[in-house]
């Protein structure tokens, strides 16, 4: 069966967050940071990613606030900043990564014959991530029906965020664990592939674009000069 879909190829999608996760984080420091995340925000917004970002932009802004705040205890007025660029680095990573179906990034990666073990292990990553997301989600919304305020009382308001969720972590590794033994998932036994991903245009048009920009901001992290 062949597939075309609006989503990147998974592989690319997973290649580029790596690159962007990577990159995002050695920029943090550079004057012209913001700039290179609003470039691939551009990006990702031209190829139809804006309801994924407005989707984890909440998420980010709460997290990457919490981290500045921790950094006023011993830190300087620019490591506060550059606390909060490197969780705000993370959002073009992301938003790729939740892009992708994790079992069209099996069949991509069994149909260039990777073992099945790597596959698996990127399953059991990708699927984590967003079940973890979505937990963070309810525990949220779970707290505003409470009525417990961060700024009224952040003690309360920690302790009701991450006590749920460090118990729900836990759960929510086992509960994969076991959902792949009941599936009978294999690491020796060959598959078969029920669909074929193909890379289409759309797929080299945003590989050239930010291939492109990646090489320019590089560039300028080693010296170079515009």
């Amino acid at each position: 069966m062949h597939r075309t879909e609006k989503n990147l190829h998974p592989i690319l999608s997973l290649v580029f967050s790596l690159f962007l996760f990577v990159s995002g984080l050695l920029f943090v420091k550079e004057k012209w940071f913001l700039i290179y995340i609003l470039t691939f925000l551009i990006i990702l917004l031209i190829f139809r990613f804006g309801g994924t970002i407005l989707k984890i932009m909440p998420l980010i802004l709460i997290f990457g606030s919490l981290m500045a705040l921790i950094t006023t205890i011993n830190g300087s007025r620019w490591d506060v900043l550059y606390s909060f660029y490197r969780v705000f680095a993370l959002v073009p990573a992301i938003t790729l990564s939740m892009s992708i179906k994790p079992v069209h990034l099996v069949r991509s990666f069994n149909q260039i014959k990777v073992p099945h073990w790597i596959s698996l292990g990127f399953l059991i990553v990708i699927r984590f991530v967003r079940i973890f997301l979505d937990e963070i989600r309810q525990i949220r919304q779970a707290i505003i029906l409470r009525g417990i305020r961060f700024t009224e009382t952040p003690v309360l308001w920690g302790r009701a965020f991450f006590i749920p969720l460090i118990i729900r972590v836990l759960s929510i590794s086992e509960n994969l664990a076991v959902s792949l033994e009941t599936r009978a998932f294999s690491t020796e036994v060959e598959g078969t592939a029920y669909e074929t991903i193909t890379f289409e245009k759309r797929n080299y048009i945003f590989a050239i674009m930010s291939s492109t920009c990646l090489a320019v901001y590089i560039y300028l992290f080693i010296g170079g000069e515009l």
